[in-house]
């Protein structure tokens, strides 16, 4: 897959490290906006969106967000016992309720799907991620009219890093963000100044076939394999397909995630 560095300049304290992206978009400094001002932009937790579709790695488990208490929780059990495949008996008991209560909360936060997957970070560790994706209500009528009134919004915040990308499916727009949250002394084990650091990678897509956004999100913790997890999400984004738009073909969009690797 073809990428370009995408540097954040010194002075920000917020963000550091380097993110990378494809290449098909047009390169420039851009940023992330307000929570507020998001929540002004788009109506969340609507009803009738146009079907969506996308292709993910093998080794992303899709959270349990049944509606059903006890559907969620068979749910929540089948996933832990694949996640955590040497674990045992207890092991199992004891993660299913959590993964539960997390398929709940996040599916009433207006999810529409979610998974983790875990990798080996040919470190002798593993790394692991999160995918989500989102829908919301954004009243446009075109598609790349969208992504430009969405740009101009982004570009707002210097801590973050936005570009403009032409996807198999239409335009789009990706943001990143590298955080750091410092951890109090018990948590690091009496390490001063120790720090989280949490890659972040937004890319909105507007629908051609209706006037919503699509908002993919990958999130990781695991900054030594961030290249890595960066360039997969960059090949799922290729491989996403709107059912009944003009040129839709999930075979071209399978192509196309393929040849960019």
């Amino acid at each position: 897959m073809t990428t370009d560095p995408m540097t954040i300049p010194a002075g920000q304290t917020r963000t550091a490290g380097t993110a990378r992206i494809p290449e098909q978009a047009t390169a420039s400094r851009a940023d992330q906006i307000d929570a507020a001002e998001i929540a002004q932009i788009f109506q969340r937790g609507v009803t009738g969106v146009p079907p969506m579709q996308f292709e993910v790695p093998a080794n992303f488990l899709p959270y349990p967000m049944q509606e059903d208490p006890a559907e969620r929780m068979a749910a929540a059990e089948e996933f832990v016992r694949a996640l955590y495949k040497n674990g045992d008996e207890e092991l199992w008991r004891n993660a299913a309720p959590t993964i539960a209560g997390m398929g709940e909360i996040t599916a009433s936060a207006g999810i529409e799907w979610a998974g983790m997957a875990v990798f080996d970070n040919e470190q002798g560790g593993v790394a692991t991620c999160t995918l989500t994706l989102a829908a919301t209500e954004s009243d446009h009528m075109n598609p790349e009219v969208a992504t430009l009134a969405l740009r101009e919004v982004l570009v707002r915040d210097e801590f973050n890093d936005s570009r403009w990308l032409n996807l198999p499916c239409g335009p789009a727009v990706s943001r990143i963000t590298i955080t750091k949250f410092p951890l109090d002394l018990d948590v690091s084990g009496g390490i001063e100044g120790a720090e989280l650091v949490q890659g972040q990678i937004q890319v909105y897509i507007p629908f051609p076939t209706g006037p919503y956004m699509a908002i993919m999100t990958m999130q990781t913790s695991n900054m030594e394999v961030w290249v890595e997890f960066s360039q997969m999400m960059a090949a799922i984004v290729q491989t996403i397909v709107f059912p009944g738009a003009p040129d839709s073909n999930p075979e071209n969009a399978s192509e196309a995630a393929t040849t960019s690797e």
